[in-house]
């Protein structure tokens, strides 16, 4: 049973059922993907108390942040190539630049911004400024400031990362009243049980063709 508290929370893991439109390999190996997908796109459960941590096309949630950076990025090595006056062999952009993502990084860090297209905005500069910050490795003449500009930026990002905690992207579920519901919302089992029941029934199709495939044996 679910108390008051929980009335308002939305969350696919309170049922451990499956359903397939087709029972053969590849519907069931789809269906296994779009269960597992929000760990691999979402990087969040897909309850609605991580509503602003992602956004969704069609049936999969992503991930704003690592979305919005890994965007940039790509945009920039575009720009990298297409535009090098500026995007490359101009010292002041690519310089300001870093400055810039880093910078929104840290005050999205110290206010934990909530608002969707403010994050948005904040995670796709800072991808922005790495991939700037990459423009400066590539661009300096010394190979040992090359060594320390990198192991500065693999630092920053550890550091980064430790400052987060390890269960970041779960945070929200210590103190959610569903963890208590009968039967409980637990994330990752929900999708472990469910994973599993989709690859049972992959065994039993297979089972199944196996047993069609077997000739008869003919009688004396």
């Amino acid at each position: 049973m679910t108390d008051a508290s929980s009335e308002n929370i939305t969350s696919p893991y309170l049922s451990e059922e499956v359903t397939l439109k087709k029972r053969t390999p590849f519907h069931t190996q789809w269906a296994i993907f779009k269960v597992k997908a929000w760990r691999i796109l979402g990087h969040h459960p897909l309850c609605s108390r991580y509503d602003n941590h992602t956004f969704k096309i069609g049936s999969f949630n992503f991930c704003i942040g690592c979305s919005m950076i890994y965007s940039a990025l790509i945009l920039y090595t575009i720009l990298f190539f297409a535009v090098p006056n500026v995007f490359w062999y101009n010292h002041y952009v690519i310089t300001i630049l870093p400055f810039t993502g880093f910078g929104l990084a840290i005050l999205h860090k110290l206010f934990r911004l909530k608002i969707k297209w403010l994050k948005a905005i904040f995670r796709f500069i800072a991808g922005f400024g790495i991939g700037a910050y990459c423009a400066i490795v590539i661009e300096v003449p010394l190979w040992w400031l090359r060594v320390v500009l990198v192991f500065l930026l693999l630092a920053g990002n550890n550091l980064y990362g430790l400052s987060r905690g390890r269960n970041a992207n779960r945070r929200k579920c210590s103190d959610c009243p569903l963890a208590e519901a009968d039967p409980p919302c637990n994330p990752d089992q929900n999708t472990n049980i469910r994973v599993r029941k989709l690859y049972k029934i992959i065994e039993e199709e297979l089972e199944k063709t196996k047993q069609k495939n077997v000739e008869p044996i003919p009688e004396q």
